[in-house]
């Protein structure tokens, strides 16, 4: 039985949203940056700031499970999704995720009536693995108007756009080269 676990902190903090919340997310973003400078005391923070809930949804696009697991196919399928903190572990119920590791994978929530009400990623992106995240963006953005939105690292990702992708790819790389 493959299982994959993700920290409850983790949860939709690299989302994929419709297209249409992306003014939202970019005002988010600057909110939330904004709020951590006023709030910062040498290496820590002094309160915890909230995302306000956006207007849009993936709700709202209708899609449901089974086109997320056919575009998504090339990633193997988890039996089981979990979440929790420290040791704590629970079942995600009406959660299903494709990928090949806690550091590969995409991750979704449906509702009773089978739509996708939340997809988030789990991805440490490396150059071993950057031709299979591309593959991933690619093939969410093929589903419908999609953006990414990184709330670690304030960026929105236009899932239809090929050169928004590379461009953002290319920055995680980076990332991943000065760390």
């Amino acid at each position: 039985m493959r299982t994959i676990y993700f920290h409850e902190d983790d949860y939709c903090q690299c989302e994929v949203l419709p297209l249409a919340a992306k003014e939202y997310c970019l005002r988010e973003m600057d909110d939330i940056d904004a709020f951590a400078e006023e709030h910062k005391e040498g290496l820590f923070y002094t309160d915890i700031y909230m995302r306000k809930d956006g207007p849009h949804t993936l709700r709202e696009l209708a899609l449901r499970s089974q086109q997320f697991a056919s575009a998504l196919e090339f990633l193997p399928a988890f039996d089981r999704v979990e979440t929790g903190y420290s040791s704590y572990r629970e079942e995600c119920e009406a959660t299903c995720a494709r990928g090949f590791s806690n550091e590969l994978a995409v991750i979704w929530e449906t509702n009773e009536e089978g739509f996708v009400t939340a997809l988030w990623l789990v991805i440490w992106v490396k150059a071993e693995n950057a031709d299979t995240v591309r593959r991933i963006y690619t093939a969410l953005g093929s589903l419908a108007p999609l953006l990414l939105a990184d709330w670690n690292l304030n960026a929105c990702v236009d899932l239809t756009d090929t050169a928004a992708i590379e461009k953002y790819l290319q920055e995680q790389l980076h990332t991943e080269n000065t760390i």
